[in-house]
């Protein structure tokens, strides 16, 4: 109320101008949500967003990722949320227009670096591969996978569901190669076999088969697997470098299905989208 209050005295309503402004829905991906038991009103949903590369709209996007899911799954349920960095360089700041969001401890700020390493728990050792050099990664991964043969079946496949996700889209200065050595070699999986990978493959592939129907004919059947890889390209851009710019959407949706398979094979060693896409 203060600062309500404070800014009615700065600020006259001369020289303001109205508009009605038509808001465009940018498709967003949270990193996770922790959902609350069932009927447990008073049990926060809680966001988590792990920013391991310098983005200084993070904090916008976060909360409109926020307010949309809450948005689009109406709840009574309050809400909280983390965001975790590797150090504290990566952190931009906090915009003044969220100041209120921090102040009430609604969104918290980690650091990983500042965490001590004697904590040993499977959440934060995963986080902490975010952080470690190429080169310590594999060891690393093999003390994870150690820490969840002690585990039961069901809790051990959530957290190598998580820990297949941060190796295939979080960690995307990993070359195709190295994610494939670490997923046979130490976890004994396969890409092809991984929930991420399946996901987007089969949306892909019925999206172009029901394209090819619809078109009944040998032109349409062509069109539709385009389609397909079209859709599988573009969910697994979204997943390992996030909402993709309208450039990228242009060069994708015009790109011939032979240049979409040849970024398709080669997505995994691309550091960034420009570097892909622009690619030819």
């Amino acid at each position: 109320m203060w600062r309500m209050q404070k800014t009615q005295d700065q600020f006259s309503a001369d020289g303001y101008r109205f508009q009605s402004v038509e808001l465009k829905e940018t498709a967003f991906r949270i990193d996770g949500v922790f959902l609350p038991p069932e009927n447990s009103d008073e049990s926060p949903l809680i966001f988590a967003e792990v920013q391991y590369y310098q983005d200084p709209k993070i904090y916008a996007r976060l909360l409109s990722e926020v307010m949309l899911y809450l948005y689009q799954n109406p709840t009574r349920n309050d809400w909280h949320a983390v965001v975790i960095f590797p150090e504290r360089s990566f952190d931009p700041g906090i915009p003044q227009h969220y100041r209120e969001f921090f102040d009430s401890r609604r969104i918290d700020v980690v650091y990983l670096q500042q965490v001590s390493s004697d904590n040993g728990s499977i959440g934060l050792q995963l986080l902490r591969l975010i952080e470690l050099a190429e080169a310590a990664i594999p060891s690393h991964i093999t003390r994870i996978k150690n820490q969840l043969d002690q585990q039961t079946p069901t809790i051990k496949e959530t957290w190598l569901e998580l820990l297949e996700m941060m190796l295939i889209y979080k960690l995307p200065r990993l070359s195709r190669d190295e994610v494939r050595i670490m997923l046979t070699e130490i976890l004994n999986r396969e890409l092809q076999e991984t929930r991420f990978y399946q996901e987007v493959f089969s949306e892909g592939v019925i999206a172009g088969r029901e394209e090819g129907r619809q078109q009944g004919q040998q032109q349409g059947l062509q069109e539709g697997r385009q389609e397909g890889e079209y859709l599988i390209l573009s969910r697994i851009l979204t997943r390992r470098f996030g909402a993709l710019p309208r450039w990228a959407q242009v060069r994708l949706i015009n790109a011939s299905s032979e240049q979409l398979e040849n970024w398709s094979e080669r997505l995994l060693d691309a550091p960034d989208l420009p570097t892909l896409l622009n690619d030819k």
